[in-house]
């Protein structure tokens, strides 16, 4: 599965599988907090004494819309990001904005389809509104930008700007979507029995039942990780197979080479070296890829690598679909000395096709890389 790829950001393939995803993701959630809807504790009264009321049970449906309103939010946050990198550099690139901005569209496409249901439900009817609200505000200002001319730069820094700024609001509606999932858009407690019914002794209630959680599905490691690295999904993680499982991807012209290091890791071990001979104005110009590996639906990752460069310079990672979706994108300031770095994502959908990449583009500084390795989060 090596090899240079083309991939259709936003495509319609890409929308369903992120969909799948958040329904399943949904699921888990749901299980989660499913011992929300159990017996609540019995609540003094003035009164004849009464039977102990239940806390109302929470349609399994409404509950999985929830979750994935907050996964969709989740995505969403980091896409906001992900625009303020892409717009914070010297000279910003129309069709980079416009990737990200089609990625936040794929988010709101699963985002509308949650809040459809929400609005059904007699309590979180105006939550429902709300955030489909939202929801068709941002993908029309998205729509705005992205039917300008692609040379037109200032027209899609103008049109990222308005998207992170509408996507301020998003905790806010996370507020009000964890207080609907712990049952406090509501009373808390059912209302009391009449003391005529409280005479007669019923037995205790019994929890409603809950369905078990998909259980993720998540391969084994793509070969065994050196000593003292963790298992890593991605091929290869210290280089001490050569440069094997790792390509570069050039385009526009850039020039650059990728060399097997054996003695210049961090710690004396292997890396792997990117010379570049002619850069690249995209980020993406210049780009190391992995091999394809699999990831599971609602899955947190923690991607790490060590990596130094031979003048301060940017280097972005993403994770990509198969679709091509960007699922996560870190911009990282990397120095002349060796650093350790570190970050969590969420995938969204099972894909057996995932590439890392790291964009070398808009420098042509030599980069060295180690230790690029990818593992389910044990929290």
């Amino acid at each position: 599965m090596s090899g240079r790829r083309f991939r259709d950001l936003g495509s319609p393939e890409s929308i369903a599988s992120a969909l799948v995803g958040l329904l399943a993701v949904a699921l888990i959630a749901t299980q989660a907090l499913a011992g929300m809807g159990g017996p609540s504790t019995p609540v003094p009264s003035s009164g004849p004494s009464v039977a102990p009321s239940a806390l109302p049970t929470m349609d399994p449906e409404i509950r999985a819309a929830l979750a994935t309103a907050l996964v969709v939010n989740q995505s969403l946050a980091g896409r906001a990001l992900a625009l303020k990198s892409a717009i914070a550099v010297e000279a910003p690139l129309a069709p980079e904005v416009a990737g990200h901005l089609r990625s936040v569209n794929t988010d709101l496409t699963a985002g509308k389809e949650a809040a459809d249901r929400l609005v059904l439900g007699d309590d979180t009817a105006e939550l429902g509104t709300d955030l489909g609200a939202f929801y068709d505000a941002v993908m029309a200002r998205n729509a705005e930008t992205l039917g300008n001319s692609i040379r037109n730069v200032e027209a899609y820094i103008a049109g990222a700007r308005a998207v992170i700024e509408l996507l301020a609001a998003l905790p806010a509606l996370n507020e009000r979507i964890t207080d609907a999932l712990a049952g406090r858009s509501g009373p808390s407690v059912a209302p009391s029995p009449s003391p005529s019914a409280a005479s007669a002794s019923p037995g205790p209630t019994p929890p409603p039942p809950t369905l078990p959680p998909p259980t993720p599905t998540v391969p084994p490691p793509a070969s065994p990780p050196p000593s003292g690295i963790p298992a890593s999904l991605v091929f290869n993680p210290g280089f001490e197979d050569g440069v094997n499982g790792w390509q570069l991807q050039l385009t526009d012209g850039a020039q650059a080479t990728l060399t097997h290091e054996p003695l210049a890791g961090p710690d004396g071990s292997a890396a792997a070296r990117v010379d570049i001979t002619i850069g690249s104005p995209a980020r993406s110009g210049i780009s190391l890829t992995s091999d394809d590996f699999a990831l599971g639906q609602g899955v947190t990752y923690v991607v790490n690598l060590s990596v130094k460069s031979a003048a301060a310079r940017e280097v972005t990672v993403r994770l990509i679909a198969a679709g091509g979706q960007i699922t996560a994108s870190r911009v990282l300031q990397v120095g002349t000395t060796w650093s350790a770095i570190s970050f969590d994502v969420t995938h969204l959908a099972a894909d057996p096709n995932v590439q890392l990449a790291l964009d070398l583009g808009r420098s042509e500084a030599t980069v060295w890389f180690d230790n690029i390795i990818v593992h389910e989060s044990p929290d």
